[in-house]
């Protein structure tokens, strides 16, 4: 799949949705390819509490169960249609999946399809 196909998938998944007065979900969706060149599909899930998650986790814990845990790459995009970098937490978790995950590489800018690595994102990964 190229970086189109992902960003076109990624659009087609965006479904902004306002469950009840605590719970939104979809208005930012990710495609993952694993290692193992499949694709995961997630969407953000907001709870006003603070307990939703990410769309790149959310596609990610697809691709856990599925037995894979290394991501080549990511395409990530909001409701506005814009590339999105994954925040400090979701950059954290994916370094964490697998030390290969520093290669993983973000779709910055469709035209010329530019990318940055995990690593340049998280230079300094957390040490427990």
């Amino acid at each position: 799949m190229t970086y189109r196909e992902m960003y076109d998938l990624a659009v087609r998944n965006l479904a902004p949705k306002q469950h009840s007065d605590g719970f939104s979900s979809g208005s930012v969706s990710a495609v993952l390819e694993g290692a193992n060149g499949k694709y995961y599909c997630g969407v953000n899930l907001d709870l006003y509490c603070g307990l939703g998650f990410c769309a790149e986790r959310s596609a990610a814990a697809a691709m856990v169960l599925d037995g894979e845990t290394v991501i080549r790459r990511v395409v990530c995009v909001g409701e506005d249609l814009r590339l999105w970098t994954p925040c400090g937490s979701c950059r954290e978790f994916i370094s964490l999946l697998s030390p290969e995950n520093r290669n993983t590489a973000f779709l910055v800018e469709l035209q010329g399809e530019r990318t940055v690595r995990l690593a340049d994102l998280l230079p300094l990964p957390w040490q427990g």
